[in-house]
């Protein structure tokens, strides 16, 4: 199926057995690398540098925004829900133009980062991340959340701001990886 916003061969990197939907759109796919078995789910909407590790699933709705200075990147096995913004690129709207097309001098302060995400980290369904965030492995928001700050190992937060509510069972999960990466080997 070919991408009706976006000329796929323009992509920086896209691995093997990758899923694209129809209405994805990517602003700058030259800075997008896309690793194996990924899938990124229509009506998704990425403008900013992008790193997918393999088995990647970005969910329907999502924003991946920021700009051509930001960056974003997801570890093996993480995932967005539903709806969810990754704004690695503000403005602090306190003075100026928030518009991305007036000239530097008459912008407002804008705030510019990263968002990394570990491995197997989750967003939850409705959440914003903001910049300058890292998600360190295992760690997952749930809906609606809003996440200012980097999230702790193997823990689920929650809220707006988010704040802890519990650990994740980080060997179950590790132990799913290795028999599910098991049946590919074979």
């Amino acid at each position: 199926m070919e991408n009706i916003f976006f000329d796929i061969s323009r992509l920086k990197y896209c691995g093997k057995n990758v899923i694209i939907g129809k209405t994805v759109r990517i602003r700058y796919p030259e800075l997008v690398i896309i690793g194996d078995n990924c899938i990124i789910d229509d009506f998704t909407y990425i403008s900013t540098a992008l790193e997918l590790s393999a088995n990647v699933h970005i969910s329907s709705g999502t924003k991946i925004i920021g700009g051509r200075n930001a960056f974003v990147k997801f570890d093996e096995f993480s995932t967005t829900a539903p709806n969810v913004v990754l704004s690695a690129g503000s403005d602090d709207y306190m003075d100026g133009i928030a518009t991305p097309m007036v000239p530097l001098e008459f912008k407002a302060q804008a705030i510019i980062g990263n968002i990394i995400l570990g491995r197997h980290c989750i967003v939850g369904s409705g959440s914003v991340i903001l910049p300058n965030v890292r998600f360190k492995d295992g760690a997952c928001v749930g809906a609606l959340s809003l996440v200012k700050s980097d999230l702790e190992e193997w823990t689920l937060y929650a809220g707006i701001p988010a704040k802890k509510i519990k650990k994740r069972n980080k060997e179950s999960i590790l132990d799913l990886e290795n028999r599910f990466k098991a049946t590919i080997d074979e």
